[in-house]
């Protein structure tokens, strides 16, 4: 893959803050469930398959990301913003395939089979927010998925996949399903390949395949772009597992009736 890596660093600086993950999660009682004792998903319901998810997009490398991963035969899942690193709804980017609005790179990421779920409209972390405030979060961000699709999302992840006991019971009452992980890349940290093809190394060699991995990534650099996610993909597929989507990985609907 070939993509523009021009990011000036005034735009990776200040985003950086917004896509470290911050968790409030917990991790699972064991190897027997894919849920943590808070209802949120953070991995995969049954043995041997591994869904690669992807934060903080659309962006610049989305739309042939989006492609890539089709001609990989991959569908994957990404928890989208509307205002973030992009305005959905007034910025253009130019792809392989020439000149594109964001809504139309959010409408390709479903026509390339892949799952758009929601991050929040402008990447708010959820934790101390009232229940008006996160149905406005929530609220905005669906309708421009609809906009853009025509299905509204059924997943989503909290920013920084921090949550609080009032945020997941308004995210329920909106009909949501709550999506976390169990491998973080750190991606969004250092930008290191090394490290980052460490964090799947160990985490094969600390449960190869007793369960389903789902994987914190981020569609906003470069390098995971166009470095790590060809290596994993190799790397995961010798190591016999099968990609999946969130839904397809946890067993819920992608999108609300």
């Amino acid at each position: 893959m070939h993509f523009n890596t021009v990011l000036t660093s005034l735009a990776l600086a200040a985003s950086a803050v917004l896509a470290k993950p911050i968790l409030s999660t917990r991790a699972p009682a064991g190897n027997a469930t894919n849920v943590n004792e808070d209802g949120v998903y953070v991995s995969c319901n049954r043995t041997g398959v591994f869904a690669m998810t992807f934060d903080d997009g659309p962006y610049q490398y989305s739309w042939d990301l989006a492609k890539y991963l089709n001609e990989q035969g991959i569908r994957s899942t990404f928890f989208i913003n509307g205002n973030n690193w992009v305005n959905v709804e007034s910025d253009t980017v130019t792809t392989s395939d020439g000149d594109k609005t964001y809504m139309e790179v959010i409408k390709h990421y479903y026509d390339m089979g892949h799952e758009v779920a929601s991050h929040t409209y402008e990447h708010k972390v959820l934790t101390g927010l009232t229940k008006e405030e996160i149905e406005y979060q929530m609220n905005t961000q669906s309708d421009i998925i609809f906009k853009a699709i025509g299905k509204r999302p059924a997943l989503m992840r909290p920013p920084t996949g921090a949550y609080d006991a009032n945020s997941l019971a308004v995210l329920k009452e909106l009909g949501y399903s709550v999506v976390n992980w169990d491998l973080d890349t750190n991606d969004w940290r250092a930008h290191d390949f090394t490290q980052e093809k460490s964090a799947y190394q160990e985490m094969d060699k600390d449960t190869p395949q007793t369960l389903g991995h789902i994987t914190l990534e981020h569609e906003v650099y470069n390098q995971t772009v166009d470095e790590l996610v060809p290596w994993a993909i190799d790397y995961l597929k010798t190591k016999g597992y099968q990609l999946v989507t969130a839904s397809e990985c946890v067993g819920v609907e992608p999108y609300q009736n």
